[in-house]
């Protein structure tokens, strides 16, 4: 019931963002702040990751779609907060008919995402990390922040 209302509220917003029709060319946002709603993606050859966000009430709300060379497809979203640098949210997807949840985490750098690994285990359904503070953050996939579309 609560992923419903929050999917749909997040539905609403970014309806309301990408129905509004700017006529004069000028800025959507205020001068000095940034933008609510963000992309970011990773390409590799024939793998990609594509992240967007938007910030609703504190909250990050988005979508996220995980497309490797030859592993299943998921997609689905997501929602959260920022913790500090760190996106901490829960990614409800889709993998061949199949939903699923687990726990994300994405350190922000500049304008780019990476996302975090570690342990992790089952908790009530959901996958989520034993510990955030023992996250890796090296891996090679990174989200560069681009235009949306």
């Amino acid at each position: 019931m609560i992923l419903t209302t929050r999917l749909s509220f997040f539905l609403l917003a970014v309806s309301v963002c990408c129905s509004c029709n700017n006529q004069t060319g000028e800025p959507k946002t205020q001068p000095g702040k940034a933008s609510a709603f963000n992309c970011y993606n990773y390409i590799n050859k024939k793998d990609t990751v594509i992240l967007k966000t938007i910030l609703v009430g504190g909250f990050i709300t988005g979508t996220l779609v995980y497309n490797f060379y030859e592993k299943d497809k998921s997609q689905g979203t997501i929602q959260g907060q920022m913790k500090g640098d760190l996106l901490i949210a829960d990614y409800t997807f889709n993998s061949e008919g199949i939903q699923s949840k687990r726990q994300i985490a994405f350190k922000k750098m500049g304008d780019k995402f990476i996302e975090g690994y570690g342990e992790a285990e089952d908790r009530n359904g959901k996958m989520a990390f034993k510990n955030l503070d023992s996250l890796n953050f090296d891996h090679t996939t990174i989200l560069n922040k681009v235009d949306c579309k």
